[in-house]
């Protein structure tokens, strides 16, 4: 049953080769412990799922992304991320984009086929990506260094996180990769969160309705 779950993890790129510094970071990037976080709820189209960003994320369609991009880009980083969202539009269910210019903030998710999570699969799920990484970086100026992996099950809801520090070493360039898997109440989801900063975003995790 996990097979197909476990296979997704090699999909996990990250843009962050080409990510370019903000020019603003606003505040949901450095919340204060213990106050409120403030955002918006999305409906994904084509599912019963909503999710919660802060309100500076604004959605977009894929090709409306990438024309995006191609302004941004190196023509490099920008066939990378191509290969990437394309992948990603690929694998079975729907795929949601989700973008935060100020910051260059990236967030994906993808619904999939509802599959339980158990510690030993995200045991599994963190050496399959850690194998990635390690694929992503040969030859590249890329280094990949593990900030947190975590797994935890409460109220019939599983929940797999990953976040890497990404460190390009000839733009001098950092980014953060946040890779979640969600399953709960018949329904999984496939999260990746790309920032140009570290940020605690389980907030906005738990204010998800499945």
């Amino acid at each position: 049953m996990y097979k197909k779950l476990l296979s997704i993890s090699l999909l996990f790129l990250t843009l962050t080769s080409c990510m370019q510094v903000a020019q603003q970071v606003n505040n949901w990037a450095e919340p204060i412990e213990g106050s409120e976080i403030y955002g918006d709820y999305f409906q994904l189209d084509d599912d019963a799922i909503k999710i919660f960003l802060p309100d500076s994320f604004v959605k977009y369609s894929a090709v409306e992304y990438q024309q995006m991009l191609d302004s941004m880009l190196t023509k490099e980083a920008y066939e990378f991320e191509t290969r990437r969202l394309r992948h990603l539009r690929e694998m079975e269910g729907n795929h949601y984009l989700f973008f935060d210019k100020g910051n260059g903030a990236t967030y994906s998710i993808n619904t999939m086929p509802f599959t339980p999570i158990i510690k030993r699969d995200a045991q599994q799920l963190l050496g399959l990506i850690r194998l990635n990484y390690e694929q992503t970086t040969t030859g590249s100026d890329l280094e990949f260094n593990k900030i947190t992996a975590k797994y935890s099950s409460n109220a019939g809801t599983q929940i797999f996180k990953a976040v890497y520090r990404v460190d390009n070493k000839e733009t001098q360039i950092t980014a953060y990769s946040a890779s979640y898997i969600l399953s709960g109440n018949k329904k999984t989801v496939m999260i990746n969160l790309t920032t140009p900063f570290e940020v605690d975003f389980d907030p906005y995790l738990q204010k998800m309705i499945l």
